[in-house]
């Protein structure tokens, strides 16, 4: 019989279920792929973090992500919210200032950057959360991922088509201005620009046929923005959709975010530096996410995604034979 705890751990918020949900286990080196997805399934969250131990020196742990129905390579929120549970539980080392920390994932080595003072500064502005192990007290202010940007290119996706879908008139999407556009980040994500706020808040899309259009076009999952925000300190407002990789809807996208805020960037809406996305279809709720996008000679390759997180729940797993019980 084995035990272990699985956590819910909210992403891009300091609010208990607040955010982006993912599940969480620290300590998954006993279980096999069958096993992995099979409480992924029970948990049925958009996906679930299994931490297992790093295979080469250079990384501290091995990330493997799961949805209900499948592996996936990578997660943005989700790496957030491990990184969260790994800290909480002592398993990083932080000192006062940034600590990178270096993990393992199928699509390739991620770091995450961890601000941490140990003596609170009541001057210092933004969002916090409070961090106590047994060789730390103090206040955690960002985790935050680096995300490289594999390329970018015009959809083929017409406007209309994807307009149908989605539920909204086609003049929201061209009256933008912009392209759709595919960026890689490890997904391939479709970028679909949107005049309005309400358009994207209140629109209620066929998941059915938009995972036939992603089949059909190689897309892994739907990024629809505006600049038309619900909050004054934030760039853009989104949702997000992966029907095709058994996601119905995703309330905080790291990923997505990172390639948004370098899509915002090289057409010219905003300037390189630090940005705060809002996403979800919960207007009281939204998560918020950090992404901090630096021009480089040839174009922007990379950027920072993050923000921090909360454990909202935690469960303890039983696993004897073929049964999985999370109580």
């Amino acid at each position: 019989m084995d035990k272990m705890t699985i956590k819910q751990v909210d992403a891009f918020t300091t609010t208990p279920f607040g955010g982006n949900p993912a599940g969480v286990i620290t300590n998954g080196a006993g279980l096999g792929t069958e096993e992995m997805l099979r409480i992924a399934g029970e948990m049925n969250l958009t996906e679930t973090a299994f931490i297992v131990p790093a295979e080469s020196d250079d990384a501290a742990h091995r990330i493997r992500f799961f949805t209900p129905s499948g592996e996936v390579d990578l997660s943005g929120h989700v790496v957030i919210a491990a990184t969260w549970a790994l800290a909480e539980e002592g398993r990083v080392w932080l000192g006062d200032g940034v600590t990178t920390v270096v993990f393992e994932t199928n699509a390739g080595r991620i770091s995450v950057d961890l601000e941490f003072q140990s003596v609170p500064d009541p001057h210092t502005g933004g969002d916090r959360v409070a961090l106590r192990t047994e060789t730390l007290c103090g206040e955690l202010h960002r985790i935050m991922m680096h995300q490289e940007i594999h390329g970018h290119r015009e959809s083929p996706v017409p406007a209309g088509e994807i307009a149908e879908i989605l539920g909204i008139p086609a003049g929201e999407i061209t009256g933008t201005g912009l392209p759709i556009e595919m960026i890689s980040v490890g997904l391939d994500m479709l970028m679909i620009p949107v005049t309005s706020k309400e358009a994207i808040r209140d629109m209620n899309p066929d998941l059915i046929q938009l995972g036939i259009l992603d089949r059909k076009y190689g897309i892994d999952t739907n990024h629809v923005f505006t600049t038309d925000t619900f909050n004054a300190d934030c760039t853009s407002y989104a949702r997000h959709f992966a029907p095709a990789l058994g996601m119905l809807e995703d309330p905080g996208t790291g990923t997505a975010a990172a390639a948004l805020g370098t899509y915002l960037v090289r057409h010219g809406i905003v300037t390189a530096g630090r940005m705060i996305m809002e996403q979800g279809n919960d207007q009281s709720a939204l998560a918020r996410i950090i992404a901090e996008v630096e021009e480089q000679a040839g174009g922007v390759e990379s950027a920072l995604i993050g923000g921090l997180a909360v454990t909202s729940i935690s469960r303890r797993i039983t696993i004897e034979n073929d049964s999985i019980v999370i109580a």
